[in-house]
Order: C-alpha cells, then structure tokens, then sequence
C-alpha cells in the first residue's frame, strides 16, 4: 500500500520530534559544521531549518509546503536544494562571525546579555506560564532547549558585535567612496522615464470629488472614449518624434506623466518597480531607450550615465535609502563568504535534514 504524503510528513515530524527530545540529553548532538573551534550542532541546525522554513513561507508568495513544491526545478536544481543551500549559507555566515568574535577579542555587553534573557524570560512567562517544562517541550519541536535557544540569540548578537566591529560609526575598516560607486556601478542602471498612462485614469463622484477605496487610495477605472484617444494620440506622437531621431530630453519635458526625478530613476534589479522597465533598463547600453509597455501604460526609458555620488543628492534620497547599510552588508557578507573555505562541512549529518521534512517555527 502506498504511504500517503502527510503520513510520510507526520511520520518525519514525529521522528524529528523524537530525535530533538534525545539530543537535548546529549548536548545537541553531533557537529553538522564547524570553524576555527567554533560548531553548529545537529539541535541548532534543526532550529536554523524550522526558522528559515517560517522566513521562506512569508517571502515566497508561490511557496507551498508540499512534496511538489520541493520537487519541482530552480534552474539546474530543485526547490529543496535550493532553500536547503540557502539555509547552509546562512547558518555558515553566524558560524564564521562567531569564531571572528573570538579572534578579535570581543565581548558582548552585559546590557545586551541581560536583554538576551529578559526575552528568553518573556518567552517562559507568556508562553509557557513560568513552567520551564513546558518551554523546554515546545522548543524539542524545532531541536533544541531553552539553553539552546539563548546561545543561538547571542551569536546573533555577536554577529552583530563583528559587524560594528568592522563597519559601525566607529569601525575599524569603515567605508569609502570607492566602495560606493563600485558598489553603485555593479547594482544601479540610471533612466530617463516618459510615461504615458493610457490604461486607467483617477475616479470621481457625479459632484467632481475623489472616490476612496477601501484600501484608502483614490480608486482607478479604465479609460475609455476621448480621454483615451487622446492618450493613444500622445504615445503616437512620441513613436513618431523618436523614430524621427527627437530629443529624448525635450520630449520627456514637453509629454512624459512622470516628472517626479530631475536625475532620473536610479533603478536596482530587486526594485519594486515595474517589472519590464527595471529588467530593460539593464540591458540598454548608454543611450541606448526602449518602450516598454505595461498594465500601467506605456514607457520609454533612456539609459544615462551614473552621476557621482548620486547618495548625496536630495532629489535621489528615495533611491538610496539607508545606502551605506546596504553597501557595507554587501562587503560584510562577501568578507565572510571568503572564509567558508575554512568550514569544515559534516555532509553526513547535513544530509539527514531536509527543509521539507523540518516543521515551521514561527514562534521561537
């Protein structure tokens, strides 16, 4: 008789569960990694899949927790691969942070340990009514135990320690402009935006006054008729001006809806923008412009050379929001990637673990 897929689940999550209850008497168990004498262990690296599991189902609108959703192909490999490769990735950068705090002599303050507990506290009184029992039950869930838990927290915290360390207000590498334009010139394709919306237009009320949704925005309706002829017209005339070699300048003054960027949009690939204009935007040389057109209208964007230190302009603000976090992130992580090499990976434990067989841990 063929097993059906929850009970193969219920049956790994039971085993889990059993396996969890058996290393809390053992210290966690074996080692899945280890660095420069520092290690993951199997309890920890339990807890790490069932807290990045809870993170990829709140990220991954299309994530589904299904042996179809793990089988099917990412590339040259599978959903479970790839989240499991991901995980890994993870859990070795705190590892690799943790034998750098070690290494450069760090200390965590007492303020922030005493926070640590004051939150693992929290989690006894609120969740478990002040029974350490119960908390140390529902922790075997994820592998691990109240003491467990509190050490994971802290090498969160002294992850954090390195990165200041290394790259806070008074950090011993700090932060240069040729590490923002590199990063700028590797992340950041600058446009020039002509809009023309010839798809919706705003909704008013018999008396001229704007209708709100429930969402609290100005509600939309189609265009249709006049308004949009007119709107077609106008991008007709822009294909025409354009094909004609036009000034892309003036023609973005004189028709162009969106004149909200005097420099132009600073458009990254993860940006939440429209979809078809960031990824075209990349693929345009210098002066090179394309139309794009979208459920939102119709497009032209010109790729412009990047300014200099574009981060300190006030009309760029929106595009380079907390600009030196996400550059020095990018070099914090990239330092630690560099070490990796000096991990020594159990792959005979790691692959006991799936993401698919861990249960989600949206509470701890």
């Amino acid at each position: 008789m063929k097993t059906s897929t929850f009970l193969r689940r219920l049956t790994a999550l039971l085993a889990l569960a059993a396996l969890a209850l058996s290393l809390l008497s053992c210290g966690g168990g074996a080692a899945v990694m280890e660095y420069d004498g520092q290690s993951i262990s199997e309890a920890e690296f339990q807890y790490y899949l069932a807290t990045y599991k809870s993170r990829f189902a709140q990220t991954y609108s299309d994530f589904r927790d299904n042996e179809a959703f793990y089988r099917q192909p990412i590339g040259d490999t599978t959903a479970e691969d790839f989240l499991f490769d991901a995980v890994v990735h993870n859990v070795s950068l705190s590892l690799v942070c943790d034998g750098l705090f070690k290494e450069y002599g760090l200390s965590l303050p007492r303020a922030v340990v005493n926070d640590v507990d004051a939150y693992i506290d929290s989690y006894l009184e609120d969740y478990a009514g002040g029974s350490k029992n119960s908390l140390n039950q529902a922790l075997a869930n994820y592998g691990i135990n109240m003491k467990m838990l509190r050490e994971i927290y802290l090498r969160d915290e002294r992850a954090t320690a390195v990165y200041n360390y290394l790259y806070g207000s008074n950090g011993t590498i700090g932060l240069n402009d040729a590490e923002r334009t590199a990063y700028l010139e590797a992340n950041y394709a600058r446009v020039r935006h002509i809009y023309v919306n010839n798809k919706t237009r705003y909704a008013t009320d018999q008396n001229g006054e704007a209708i709100i949704g429930s969402d609290g925005h100005q509600q939309e309706v189609p265009l249709t008729g006049a308004d949009l002829d007119a709107k077609n017209a106008l991008v007709a005339a822009i294909d025409e001006a354009l094909a004609e070699g036009g000034d892309f300048e003036e023609i973005y003054r004189v028709s162009s809806e969106d004149q909200y960027y005097p420099h132009g949009y600073y458009l990254t690939r993860d940006m939440d923008f429209i979809e078809g204009v960031v990824s075209s935007a990349f693929e345009l040389a210098i002066g090179e412009w394309v139309k794009v057109e979208s459920d939102r209208g119709v497009h032209y964007i010109m790729r412009l050379p990047l300014e200099e230190r574009p981060w300190d302009e006030e009309d760029c603000k929106d595009f380079f929001e907390n600009y030196d976090e996400t550059v020095t992130a990018e070099l914090f992580t990239s330092m630690l990637e560099e070490k990796f090499s000096g991990i020594t990976y159990h792959d005979d434990v790691l692959s006991q673990y799936s993401v698919e067989a861990s249960p989600i841990n949206s509470r701890f």
